[in-house]
């Protein structure tokens, strides 16, 4: 393992404090038997590694690689909502939409234009986009 030493300014370093200290009261509000607490230096690395797979992630559903085929945009909404036992009417509801213009949505039969999708994404607790969109060839 590499050791690295970085120097950040006072306003990072203390950006970073309460982006660490935030990280943990979200975690212990999820889990109150938590009691870990990630150190800066902790929240740093996994900061880095997350930018790290979304950057992957990215090359692998790059559009713009060359291929003869047009890639479709999909979204796992679905997926995500069940995990967080979400169910589409709460979204609908919360929304003020009919339940069945989100079934389209989440089965993916039509996709939502931006302003909607990030309600959506807002309600579903603003998971990783890379986890949220895939693309799919014609």
């Amino acid at each position: 393992m590499k050791e690295l030493t970085i120097q950040l300014k006072d306003e990072t370093y203390n950006q970073i404090k309460e982006l660490t200290e935030l990280e943990n009261l979200i975690n212990r509000h999820r889990d109150k038997n938590r009691s870990d607490d990630y150190k800066i230096e902790e929240f740093i690395v996994g900061s880095i590694v997350d930018k790290l797979d979304q950057i992957k992630y990215f090359d692998l559903t790059n559009p713009f690689i060359e291929s003869k085929r047009q890639p479709i945009v999909k979204n796992r909404f679905k997926e995500i909502a069940k995990q967080k036992n979400i169910y589409m009417k709460d979204i609908a509801d919360q929304l003020n939409m009919h339940p069945p213009n989100i079934s389209k949505i989440f089965n993916n039969v039509s996709q939502p234009r931006l302003e909607l999708f990030i309600k959506i994404w807002l309600i579903l607790g603003c998971p990783p986009l890379q986890q949220c969109i895939y693309l799919e060839e014609d």
